[in-house]
């Protein structure tokens, strides 16, 4: 079935002050936070790819408090600018996340945690979290009406799909295929992911015509085993399309320097809704950036897809950290 949202603008994004309730390692590199709030209860589940920010805490522990997010009230995301100006010492670190899971009813969220080395401040935190620490997640506030900001999932009425990613795209990825079988979603696709060891392949529960191939990362670096499975995979999809559009794109293809923009190509909602039919292959792409660069030169110049039935995002750059 079609993933439909309301038409009309977004809804707005909201400060919830969250304390950790537990958290779990799910293997060496994933690590499981479950988020505790009463005000939990309001936050807009959309399911899928949905995205949050996550304000983790000061080394002392502290997080900005309530009123720190009214600074400007009348303007949409007001104290982001002020968070900008801060003192590197007073600024909080502000990482990306998917919603693994929301249990509005109990006021909790979990959210995965990849563990790199060396870790960064969000791995830090997730490596030493213990109940009762404070965090403040920004994300939509469910008493409104309006489309849920942060998805970038939009399969229109596709009955084929395609998931690439690495282990920071893999939450997004399991959340998916659980909203799929949720809305009982019928069709068939390939699910490919690249992880750094055999023990990080997590369960991942699928619905009926969806093929799993994990790839655990080697010495040929970061990106290589699942852009090699992809290559090889790709012949037996139906990849190529005769739209003029996808003509076009492939002929017109530019590369994108990841080192001075950011890789995030993306089609609403509505657009994919008309563009993307039942018969045509969706493709939903993220990672690391140079990979997504990768796959996406693979995909819409060397194989002809129509761009508009992509989703393509960089999620991280090896070697910086997330620009806020």
């Amino acid at each position: 079935m079609t993933m439909k949202l309301p038409a009309n603008h977004p809804v707005s994004l909201i400060p919830f002050h969250v304390t950790v309730a537990r958290t779990e390692t799910l293997s060496p590199h994933f690590r499981r936070i479950v988020f505790q709030s009463p005000d939990l209860k309001i936050f807009a589940d959309a399911g899928y790819d949905e995205r949050i920010k996550i304000i983790l805490p000061l080394p002392d522990g502290s997080v900005p408090d309530p009123s720190f997010f009214e600074v400007a009230p009348d303007v949409p995301l007001g104290w982001l600018q002020e968070w900008r100006t801060l003192p590197t010492e007073r600024r909080n670190p502000m990482r990306t996340y998917t919603v693994r899971a929301l249990r509005p009813e109990i006021g909790e969220m979990d959210v995965d945690f990849v563990i790199h080395d060396p870790a960064g401040p969000a791995g830090t935190f997730a490596e030493q979290a213990k109940p009762g620490d404070k965090a403040v997640i920004i994300g939509p506030d469910g008493r409104v009406g309006g489309q849920v900001p942060g998805l970038d999932f939009h399969p229109g009425q596709s009955r084929h799909i395609l998931l690439a990613g690495d282990e920071t795209a893999l939450p997004a990825i399991a959340a998916i295929m659980e909203s799929l079988v949720r809305d009982q979603w019928q069709g068939d696709g390939v699910v490919v992911i690249e992880v750094p060891t055999e023990e990080d392949r997590l369960p991942l529960q699928t619905p009926e015509g969806i093929r799993v191939i994990w790839t655990v990362r080697d010495e040929s670096g970061h990106g290589h085993a699942l852009t090699e499975a992809m290559h090889n995979l790709l012949d037996d999809l139906p990849v190529h399309s005769d739209s003029d559009e996808a003509a076009q794109s492939s002929k017109e293809f530019k590369e994108i320097d990841i080192d001075r923009e950011l890789l995030w190509e993306t089609s609403d909602s509505a657009e994919a809704d008309t563009v993307i039919q039942n018969d045509d292959l969706y493709a939903w792409i993220a990672g690391e950036a140079a990979t997504v660069r990768d796959l996406r030169r693979m995909l819409v110049r060397d194989h002809g897809m129509d761009r508009r039935s992509v989703s393509f995002m960089g999620y991280w750059r090896q070697g910086r950290s997330e620009m806020s």
